[in-house]
């Protein structure tokens, strides 16, 4: 009787070449970790300057590496603003930026690099718009959704549950963290050799603001009244006009989502510090977009580009190549963050985005960045764009035929809008969006639309045409109405 473990002597050779093959291609540099918490504005985090002490862990995080203080996303919310993290491009080259598009297969994702270099790839995902039907699994060995209703709408077409009502209510009712967590238990106790980019997204500061014990108190504990965190975004009863105690109260549960989010953050650290891997780990930790808090009269996202919604943070901690405790006062973008951690892990830069490495303020914190921030919103009716720099904003409304500008020194909350382009600061606004967009349009003269059917380069050059931009040459857009 044969033995079915025995091969002859090809097949050995070959099974052995293989092997020597694939243990080749293993990468042996550092482990990857990138953490994105879903609507997590920075300006609520403790180690960003926020009052409450909502966020130790990350803060902890941030004294062992560097922080990014003026961190913007490239749109105000998951979908597109997931998609330019994993693919270092912007809204309008990406294209996943409304619910019927998604990032390319052409596209090269963040865990496609890593997977290509011969690292392990593993993703666990929270919330829908990260589901693969969107291309997010793309590169990924596996990508794991810990949603609770993930049987309901795994292996099915999009069409299928997409925008289903009952869909999006479980989903902002989901408490996911720990799912999250006991996915990447599981997966890190059994991950084998060899190096590793994993992607965690935790999901629960996403509305509805429905934090556990003892979180729920952590920060308004002595609150009598009937306000809850429940149905934020669907309850026309909550909204600005709320009395201010009871808005105060809303805030202070998205922070206890924050500070209950925050402890998994703990966790995941102390897994990796056990196993032996935090210090040959680099560690990403950001978010997709922020939340509005009636700032500006409003709640949630995905209705403007005010900073509430996209002023984001970011973490890094790798000892190897990164100082401890140091802030970065420059600009920068999540289309940064793939690149970044391209260089930090050794391998080859992309050329193919438009983001920048920031490793460079490693050596000099006080460094330039060679980009503004450029974000985008073309969805639920917006039809709008944002050039932000340290000292100003201009907004493109193009659904409105409006734009404008924020002094970002004088008015950081973005209160007075002006749309004095004949001013110094007016035309440095004018000029900055000129460079941010004809540079977009450049990358699509050079990289075709991956999209079938894509209407971006109409898009771009549209908002060129709207500010009066022709041929390179800049000139000053009609003064609209000022939004109040």
């Amino acid at each position: 009787m044969s033995n079915p473990h025995h091969k002859a002597p090809a097949a050995l050779a070959l099974a052995l070449a293989a092997a020597l093959c694939a243990c080749s291609h293993a990468h042996k540099g550092p482990n990857v970790l990138l953490i994105s918490i879903d609507s997590l504005r920075a300006d609520h985090l403790s180690s960003y300057g926020y009052a409450r002490k909502t966020t130790p862990s990350i803060d902890r995080i941030a004294s062992e590496g560097m922080l990014f203080e003026q961190h913007m996303s490239s749109s105000s919310w998951t979908l597109p603003g997931h998609a330019s993290l994993f693919t270092s491009l912007p809204d309008s080259i990406h294209g996943a930026f409304e619910t019927n598009r998604r990032i390319p297969e052409a596209l090269h994702t963040l865990a496609e690099r890593f997977h290509d270099a011969g690292y392990k790839t593993q993703g666990f995902f929270a919330g829908p718009y990260l589901h693969p039907s969107f291309g997010f699994g793309q590169g990924f060995d596996s990508y794991i959704d810990c949603a609770s209703y993930a049987d309901e709408i795994d292996n099915r077409p999009l069409e299928d549950w997409l925008g289903k009502k009952e869909v999006e209510r479980k989903s902002h009712e989901d408490i996911t963290n720990p799912r999250v967590y006991a996915a990447w238990q599981k997966w890190l106790a059994g991950r084998g050799e060899g190096a590793f980019f994993t992607f965690v997204h935790l999901w629960d500061v996403h509305f509805d603001y429905l934090p556990p014990a003892p979180f729920d108190k952590q920060f308004d504990a002595d609150y009598s009244g009937q306000v809850t965190g429940e149905n934020f975004f669907t309850d026309p009863n909550i909204n600005a006009a709320l009395p201010e105690r009871d808005k105060q109260h809303i805030i202070a549960l998205y922070d206890g989502e924050i500070a209950w989010t925050d402890s998994f953050i703990q966790k995941i650290r102390d897994d990796l510090e056990r196993a032996g891997l935090l210090e040959n780990t680099i560690i990403a930790i950001t978010a997709d977009h922020g939340e509005e808090l009636f700032d500006h009269g409003g709640k949630g996202h995905r209705m403007t580009l005010y900073d509430e919604v996209i002023h984001i943070p970011l973490v890094l901690r790798y000892p190897a190549q990164l100082p401890k405790g140091v802030r970065i006062p420059a600009q920068t973008s999540s289309v940064d963050v793939g690149p970044t951690l391209l260089e930090l892990a050794g391998l080859p830069a992309a050329t193919d985005v438009l983001g920048t490495s920031l490793v460079h303020f490693a050596r000099d914190p006080a460094s330039a960045h060679p980009r503004r921030a450029v974000s985008e919103l073309t969805s639920v009716g917006r039809n709008m764009r944002a050039v932000r720099s340290l000292d100003y904003k201009l907004i493109d409304d193009v659904a409105r035929d409006a734009h404008y500008f924020f002094d970002l020194q004088q008015d950081p909350a973005e209160k007075s809008g002006s749309s004095d382009f004949e001013s110094e600061l007016g035309k440095r606004a004018v000029a900055g969006y000129t460079t941010e967009v004809q540079r977009m349009e450049a990358f699509l003269n050079s990289h075709p639309p991956l999209v079938e059917n894509s209407v971006v380069p109409e898009k771009i050059k549209g908002a060129l045409e709207h500010l009066g931009y022709t041929e390179g040459k800049p000139k000053p857009p009609a003064a609209p109405a000022v939004p109040k």
